[in-house]
């Protein structure tokens, strides 16, 4: 107040230095000489500025005024640089420690101040704001749970995923810092990438090798990226070298499943087996009988030939399929009086059934395994009937001579897949051929002989397939053909096994 009372004295000098002036004198215009009235009358009026009645145009006489929402609004000298009465600070301008309305800056007071560092202000931890008023992001080193951060450790680290997930391996993302080297997003331990994370190896096989689908074993040996529900191999590339054999054998069809090129120059062998011949185990003349063959991986075997050793009866046991009716044994056990026997008929395939075996006298012969489909499913070939015996002894018995037996049908092709997301060449063998029946080779008796194994299937998928040098071999198998009664063969053979399917992409 003490500047302002200096300012009313100099004013009202003007005013005492002229007694008997009749002029009126306003503030501000003392010694005008001016003559006229501001009020009409003739006594001296002096106006005081500093008066109530005009010391705020605000009407609030120099306290801090409300806004029109009823809150206090920034004191009238806030800027000034200079604390007033109602300012906690005034800095001239907003800084790290003072907001624009002269309050002390603090993270949650409502405030943006940028100069402090402010990118946001709502009151608390929010989806796009930290509880520290920074913009909330994934990395910025600040854990929002209100934003679906489980972690945030400004980046990947052993423990947070650089999306701000908590680092598993299985989550579907490839931590690096955590050790792993690939994340499909499951934990299942048998496919392109383990459950530990790490990716299936590439394979290379150089010499001979054996593969049991049931058990997932490669050469007594449990591999690890094996799926045994589906019989599938899991790598990141597979090579056969020249030379190399790998024989796959079980109930499973075999399924490669490669994340890289396959390269096969040596020979993958899902054949079914031959079926055994009659021979001799007892000191007599083929006194045992043939069994039939195992099929390929996925494939049928052949049934047992009739005999010692064998079906123990007269009759030839059926080989497998995958269809209601495999292929039969010939059947002597219908023979009303001694003669020669039946053969067993062929394995039915994809491609057509499979061939009825022969019989002389009035034996039966074995029927042809029925068509099958497949791809998709993955099925192999059906195995050869097996052949019966020449019926011995009184009419309507169904003796069993020891020198007297019958031959294994044939095994039926195995089935076998190969996927690849680069590329398959094939300058070797895939062979998933039908097995042939078993002969009388060397046995001095009449009797009835096995069927051939049906081939099998061979699928091979990939962008770029080439088999031009290759061998991909699904025939069926032969039946038995006799070796020792050569005027009669066409009417002892077993039937031929159908041919088996194949698919390039």
């Amino acid at each position: 107040m003490k500047r302002r009372s200096l300012i009313l004295i100099g004013a009202l000098v003007p005013a005492l230095g002229c007694p008997g002036d009749d002029s009126t004198v306003t503030g501000g215009q003392g010694g005008t000489g001016d003559t006229s009235s501001t009020g009409g009358s003739d006594e001296e009026s002096v106006t005081n500025p500093m008066t109530p009645d005009t010391a705020d145009a605000t009407g609030s006489s120099g306290e801090d005024s409300l806004d029109d929402t009823g809150t206090t609004a920034a004191p009238l000298d806030c800027g000034n640089g200079m604390i007033d009465d109602g300012e906690e600070c005034d800095d001239g301008k907003e800084s790290p420690e003072c907001n624009d309305d002269c309050t002390l800056a603090a993270c949650g007071d409502g405030i943006v101040n940028t100069a402090a560092g402010e990118a946001c202000e709502e009151g608390g931890e929010t989806k796009t704001c930290n509880d520290d008023c920074t913009a909330a992001t994934c990395g910025d080193g600040v854990l929002n749970e209100t934003a679906g951060e489980l972690c945030d450790d400004a980046g990947e680290s052993e423990t947070c995923d650089a999306d701000c997930t908590e680092s598993t391996c299985g989550d579907g993302y490839i931590n690096v810092t955590a050790s792993e080297q690939c994340d499909d997003g499951n934990e299942v331990d048998f496919d392109f990438c383990s459950a530990t994370c790490i990716p299936a190896p590439a394979v290379l096989l150089e010499t001979f090798h054996i593969l049991d689908t049931d058990t997932g074993e490669l050469d007594d040996v449990p591999l690890a990226h094996w799926d045994s529900a589906t019989g599938t191999w899991y790598s990141s590339g597979f090579e056969i070298a020249p030379g190399a054999v790998l024989i796959a054998r079980g109930s499973l069809p075999l399924t490669l499943e490669v994340n890289g090129p396959v390269d096969i120059n040596g020979i993958i062998d899902v054949s079914g087996e031959d079926g055994g011949g009659a021979y001799t185990a007892m000191g007599e003349n083929c006194d045992t009988a043939g069994l039939g063959g195992d099929g390929g991986a996925g494939g049928f075997p052949g049934g047992h030939g009739a005999g010692f050793g064998g079906s123990s009866t007269v009759d030839g046991l059926p080989g497998g399929g995958p269809g209601m009716n495999p292929a039969t044994g010939g059947l002597a056990s219908t023979v009303t009086d001694t003669g020669f026997a039946g053969a067993g008929g062929g394995g039915g395939g994809h491609a057509m059934a499979g061939a009825d075996g022969a019989s002389s006298a009035d034996a039966t012969p074995g029927m042809g395994g029925e068509m099958h489909m497949s791809l998709p499913p993955l099925v192999g070939g059906g195995g050869g009937g097996g052949g019966s015996v020449e019926k011995e002894g009184d009419p309507g018995e169904a003796l069993v001579a020891a020198d007297d037996e019958g031959t294994g049908g044939g095994g039926g092709g195995g089935a076998i897949a190969i996927h690849s997301t680069v590329s398959i060449t094939v300058n070797g063998t895939i062979d998933a051929s039908g097995g042939n029946a078993g002969t009388d080779a060397g046995c001095g008796e009449n009797r009835g002989l096995g069927g051939g194994g049906a081939g099998g299937a061979i699928e091979l998928d990939s962008p770029s397939t080439d088999v031009a040098m290759g061998e991909l071999n699904i025939s069926g198998g032969l039946g038995g053909v006799p070796q020792f009664n050569q005027t009669d063969a066409a009417g002892l053979a077993g039937g031929d096994g159908s041919e088996g399917v194949l698919s390039v992409m």
